[in-house]
C-alpha cells in the first residue's frame, strides 16, 4: 500500500476529517511534534499563505491602509521622515505621537515664521549635514520655511531671516 488508506484523494480526505474529529487530542499530538521536527518548513509554508494572502488581498489592505494615512496625517508625515532618514542613512526615528506632541507644544505654527497651517518637519541639522532624525532634531515649519531653509542649519537660518527682516525695515535718519 502507499500509506493512503483509499485510493480515492476525496474519501481519504474524509477519512482524515473523521479520524481527526474522533481523536483531537491525538491530532494535536501529532500536530506539534510534526511542528517540532520541521521548522523550516513550517516556516516556509507560512510565509507563502501570508504572501497569497496579500496578493490576493493587496488592492483591499492599499485601500485600508491610504484611508489610514489620510486620517492621520502625523503618522504620514513621520513615516515620510522615516524613509527619507533611511535613504540618507541618518540614525534615529520618531513617532506620529511626538511629531503631534511637537506640533502642539509649538502652539501649531511654523517655528520660524509663526505661520499657520499645514506643517512640515524640519530638521534643526540637516540630514545632508549628518544631523539625525531623532524628534530633538525635528522642528514644525511651514513649507515656505522648510523650503527656504534648505541645507541651513536651525542656526544659520535663523540669521538670514534675522538679516533679511533688519533689510526690510526703514531706517530712521538722525
Amino acid at each position: 500500500m502507499n500509506g493512503m488508506a483509499y485510493k480515492d484523494p476525496e474519501r481519504q480526505r474524509a477519512y482524515a476529517r473523521a479520524w481527526l474529529k474522533r481523536y483531537p487530542e491525538k491530532a494535536r499530538e501529532a500536530m506539534r511534534r510534526w511542528r517540532a521536527r520541521h521548522p523550516e518548513l513550517l516556516r516556509a509554508r507560512r510565509r507563502e499563505y501570508r504572501r497569497a494572502a496579500r496578493r490576493r488581498d493587496s488592492a483591499k489592505l492599499n485601500a485600508q491602509r491610504a484611508a489610514y494615512l489620510a486620517a492621520h496625517p502625523e503618522v504620514k508625515r513621520a513615516k515620510e521622515q522615516a524613509y527619507r532618514a533611511r535613504k540618507a542613512a541618518a540614525v534615529g526615528s520618531f513617532t506620529g505621537a511626538e511629531w503631534r506632541a511637537l506640533v502642539e507644544r509649538y502652539g501649531n505654527v511654523c517655528a520660524y515664521d509663526g505661520a499657520r497651517g499645514p506643517l512640515e518637519a524640519d530638521h534643526r541639522i540637516p540630514l545632508s549635514r549628518g544631523g539625525t532624525n531623532y524628534i530633538e532634531n525635528i522642528l514644525p515649519a511651514c513649507r515656505s520655511c522648510n523650503s527656504r531653509k534648505h541645507t541651513l542649519t536651525e542656526r544659520e537660518f535663523r540669521a538670514f531671516l534675522a538679516s533679511e527682516r533688519a533689510a526690510l525695515t526703514p531706517r530712521t535718519v538722525e
